[in-house]
């Protein structure tokens, strides 16, 4: 039959039949790529989005996207090699890139404290806080600095209060329903659930107007060197991830409530409206002074951490080369 089509209709003819739908030559192969997020909270949304709307097989990869608790976990996860990229906390990054790893951020996805300090209905002034217990996910990552920097805002010495390590954000809720916690670092939708059980939000933290690279996305710095046309591919899906995040409520609504697993799409809505329009950039750049600002909180226990530049932590090519080519501002034109 090859034969035949080449005889009667030329190599040009045959080219455009074998590209024909069904067409096994018109088949792309996908490759295969492990990506990880390290917290069910709307902050990490824009990656849901990107696989869910289908840009990452647009971009000619199959992504697996793994639930990885915690961002020290999830940097040991990279470290290992068992994903190529998560969506997870910047002091994870920072923590394993100064024990020795090549990890670096490629995205900034939240470059500001995004959180918000949530407390029982019976505390209403920060002076209420001392003595009492809140809670974070683990010791190290985003929610456990958070709670350390708000304290110190709030005029509170951490050391006068005791945090606790208890998981995701629905297990934090629950320990401050039942009396086992006083206070807790949040996002919406919990914090808007929280509102509803008349709980007190004492700090929403993304007004404070700090520069901290809280969450991006981290890769290894092996991967963007040797696998550079796949670490863009990634990239480019992610950028158009977020096009799609910002100006597709509804749709992307419905991808958060899955990956949270909740109906209630009330708490879904002020998601979405918190971080699309007020946390997450169209350009996600990671933050060198938000990362500076890392490293200082980092030197108190880490001394190692002042003798560095905030440059080392970052790797902002690929969404350089997007952004010069003029891609990122073709999408929202």
């Amino acid at each position: 039959m090859t034969t035949s089509l080449t005889r009667h209709l030329g190599p040009l003819a045959l080219a455009l039949v074998l590209l024909l739908p069904g067409s096994a030559h018109a088949q792309i192969k996908l490759e295969k790529m492990h990506v990880g997020y390290s917290a069910q909270a709307g902050a990490f949304a824009p990656i849901w989005i990107t696989r869910e709307a289908g840009f990452f097989k647009k971009n000619g990869l199959d992504v697996d996207l793994l639930f990885i608790p915690g961002g020290p976990t999830a940097a040991a996860a990279m470290v290992a090699g068992e994903v190529q990229a998560v969506a997870m906390a910047g002091p994870a990054i920072l923590t394993s890139n100064l024990a020795g790893s090549d990890l670096v951020m490629v995205a900034g996805i939240v470059n500001t404290f995004a959180f918000q300090f949530v407390t029982v209905k019976e505390i209403t002034s920060p002076a209420q806080l001392k003595g009492k217990r809140v809670g974070v996910n683990r010791f190290g990552a985003a929610p456990d600095v958070a709670a350390r920097y708000a304290l110190k805002h709030m005029g509170i010495d951490p050391r006068e209060v005791t945090v606790l390590q208890l998981g995701e954000q629905a297990t934090r809720l629950a320990a401050m329903k039942t009396g086992q916690l006083d206070a807790a670092i949040l996002l919406p939708p919990i914090t808007t659930i929280a509102q509803k059980e008349g709980m007190n939000v004492l700090l929403d933290m993304s007004e404070l107007g700090a520069e901290f690279q809280i969450t991006g996305v981290a890769s290894s710095q092996k991967f963007l060197v040797q696998k550079r046309a796949s670490a863009m591919r990634f990239m480019r899906a992610f950028v158009e991830g977020i096009h799609y995040y910002k100006t597709r409520k509804k749709e992307s609504m419905n991808i958060i409530a899955k990956y949270m697993r909740t109906t209630d799409m009330e708490a879904v809505a002020a998601t979405y409206d918190y971080f699309a329009h007020k946390i997450v950039p169209k350009k996600p750049y990671p933050s060198i002074k938000g990362t500076k600002a890392l490293l200082d909180l980092l030197a108190k226990d880490r001394p190692e951490a002042t003798r560095v530049s905030p440059e080392r932590f970052v790797n902002s090519t690929l969404l350089k080369e997007l952004d010069d080519s003029g891609f990122i501002d073709r999408l929202y034109q």
